[in-house]
C-alpha cells in the first residue's frame, strides 16, 4: 500500500520558493570580505547549519502556501507574531514535539537574520528562547522506558535471525535488515545524526584485519575536532552480512559510496530520512518513538546506570568536552534505575517464597553487558 504523505509536513526546496526569497538566499551567501559590515551572518553557517536552515525555512514557506498567505509580501513582513503563533499551533496540531517547534522557530530566525538583518527581530527570539525553556523542562521530565542492553539485544536477535534467512531476495527483507543495523549501530556508535546519515564506506570508515573504525574529519564534525572511534566486534560480522549482501540489493544496480542506502531510490539515505526510518521503526518494534538523539541519551544513562562513578566514560562515549554537559542534558531517567532495582530485589523475594517460579536474571544483565560494549567505543 503506497505510503501517505501530508502535504502540511512538507518542506519545500529552494527552487519552490517566492522569488524573492530565492534572491535573498542566495545573496546571503555570496562572496564578500569577513570584514565588510553587510557580510551576512549565513556566510559563517556550516554545511550542516546551511541545510538545517534551508530545509527549516521550506516549511516555514510550505506553512505560509497552505495558509493562504499573500507571498508578494518580503520575506521580513510575513514574519508576524500572529503568523508565527499560527505555525506553531499548526506544528502541535500536527504531533511534532516541542523541542523540534522550538528548532523550527530557531531555522526561522536564523534564516531572518541572514537576509532581513536590518530588522528588529528581537521578540522572535524572546519566543525562541521561551520554547527552549519549555523543551529543556520538558526533556529533563521525560522518563526512559528503554536502556541500551534492552535495544542491543532485540537488535541482535532480529539481525542473526536475518542472517540466519540469507537476509532475504525481497528489498523490503533488506530494508528490515538495514533498520536493525542501524539500531544496533545507533546504541553503540553515538554519532550525531548527520555524522551517522552520511557515512561514507571510504571516506569515513576504515578497516584494518577484521577491525571497523570510523573516523570523521574536523570540518564535518560539530565541535569541529576530528572524531575517531571503533565499532565494536559485536557488530561487526552483521557490518559484514550487510555490505556483502544487504547494502547490494538495495542498490539495485545503483553505485554510491555511502553506508546507508534507501530502498525506494535506490540512493543514498538523507539525514531527515535517517531520522524518520529511525522514528518510525522503533515505534513500530518497540511501541514508543526513539529518534537518533535520542539513542546518545540512552546510551550515556545505561553508562552511569550500569557504573554510577563512571561520568567520564559517558562523556567520552558523547564526545563532550566536560561532563558538565553530559550531566545537564543526557543523564536522564534515573527513575528507571530505581525501578529496575526494585524489580531485582522483589524477585529476589519471589525466589524464597514457597512455590514461586524463579526469575529469569538479574533485571539489570542486559544494561551492564550494554555497558561493556560502549566501553570498547
Amino acid at each position: 500500500m503506497p505510503r501517505v504523505f501530508d502535504p502540511a509536513r512538507r518542506c519545500l526546496h529552494v527552487r519552490d520558493w517566492p522569488a524573492a526569497d530565492q534572491a535573498l538566499w542566495q545573496r546571503a551567501f555570496a562572496a564578500c570580505a569577513p570584514e565588510d559590515e553587510t557580510r551576512s551572518s549565513a556566510a559563517a553557517w556550516r554545511p550542516t547549519t546551511v541545510q538545517t536552515n534551508r530545509e527549516g525555512y521550506g516549511r516555514w514557506i510550505n506553512y505560509l502556501k497552505l495558509s493562504g498567505c499573500d507571498l508578494q509580501e518580503t520575506p521580513a513582513g510575513r514574519v508576524t507574531p500572529a503568523r508565527v503563533r499560527g505555525y506553531l499551533a499548526a506544528l502541535q496540531e500536527q504531533g511534532i514535539s516541542i523541542r523540534s517547534r522550538c528548532n523550527r522557530i530557531s531555522e526561522l530566525l536564523g534564516v531572518m537574520m541572514a537576509i532581513a538583518p536590518e530588522q528588529d527581530w528581537a521578540w522572535l527570539k524572546r519566543r525562541f528562547l521561551r520554547l527552549d525553556a519549555l523543551a529543556e523542562e520538558a526533556h529533563q521530565c521525560a522518563p526512559l522506558t528503554l536502556l541500551s542492553g534492552d535495544i542491543l539485544d532485540k537488535a541482535r536477535k532480529a539481525l542473526r535471525s536475518l542472517t540466519h534467512d540469507g537476509g532475504g531476495p525481497s528489498v523490503g527483507s533488506a530494508t528490515l535488515y538495514r533498520n536493525w543495523l542501524m539500531l544496533a549501530m545507533n546504541t553503540l556508535v553515538p554519532l550525531r545524526r548527520h555524522n551517522f546519515a552520511t557515512l561514507s564506506i571510504n571516506g569515513h570508515m576504515r578497516r584494518v584485519g577484521k577491525t571497523w573504525s570510523i573516523e570523521i574529519p574536523p570540518g564535518e564534525a560539530k565541535t569541529a575536532k576530528p572524531i575517531v572511534m571503533p565499532i565494536p566486534p559485536i557488530l561487526h560480522p552483521f557490518l559484514d552480512f550487510y555490505l556483502e549482501r544487504i547494502r547490494p540489493t538495495l542498490l539495485h544496480g545503483s553505485e554510491g559510496d555511502r553506508l546507508w542506502i534507501t530502498w525506494r531510490q535506490h540512493s543514498a539515505m538523507a539525514a531527515h530520512s535517517y531520522y524518520i526510518a529511525m522514528t518510525n521503526f522503533t515505534r513500530e518494534v518497540f511501541g514508543t518513538p526513539i529518534n537518533p538523539q535520542r539513542f546518545r541519551h540512552i546510551g550515556a544513562t545505561t553508562t552511569v546506570i550500569a557504573a554510577p562513578e563512571k561520568i567520564e566514560a559517558a562523556r567520552a562515549f558523547l564526545g563532550h568536552g566536560d561532563s558538565t554537559t553530559t550531566k545537564d542534558n543526557y543523564i536522564i531517567g534515573q527513575s528507571v534505575a530505581a525501578s529496575r532495582v526494585q524489580a531485582t530485589l522483589v524477585a529476589r523475594l519471589r525466589r524464597k517464597l514457597p512455590g514461586a517460579k524463579r526469575a529469569h536474571g538479574d533485571m539489570t544483565s542486559q544494561s551492564k553487558f550494554a555497558y561493556s560494549q560502549l566501553c570498547r567505543v
